[in-house]
């Protein structure tokens, strides 16, 4: 894998925090393979379009808030496990974990939990 599963994981938050639907796309696009899909435990998206979609929005009913990584929390064969928040590290509105697979330097599957 050229592309770490660190830099994976933060372009997927990078995405998830853009206003800008159009480089929102561009990023989706760029790191998330063709079939790929996410899980969310309100939604659930297959192929690439289905998550620029998804993604768009429920970044709208966030509205402003961030969602932001606490951290990796380990990463190995192709899978990163992670934690994260949903408006300010400090005083979250919600926080939970995730799982992203990766194929060929991109994401395959993203799994997202409350926690």
């Amino acid at each position: 894998m050229s592309t770490s599963a660190s830099e994976l994981v933060q372009a997927y938050f990078e995405a998830w925090n853009t206003f800008d639907p159009d480089q929102r796309r561009k990023t989706l696009e760029a790191i998330f393979t063709e079939d790929a899909d996410i899980v969310d435990p309100d939604w659930t998206a297959e192929g690439r379009e289905a998550i620029v979609d998804a993604v768009g929005r429920a970044r709208e009913k966030l509205g402003d808030l961030a969602l932001g990584l606490t951290q990796v929390i380990s990463a190995h064969h192709d899978v990163a496990l992670y934690a994260w928040y949903l408006g300010t590290e400090t005083e979250p509105v919600a926080a939970g974990y995730g799982v992203l697979t990766f194929e060929n330097d991109r994401i395959g599957q993203a799994r997202n939990f409350f926690g």
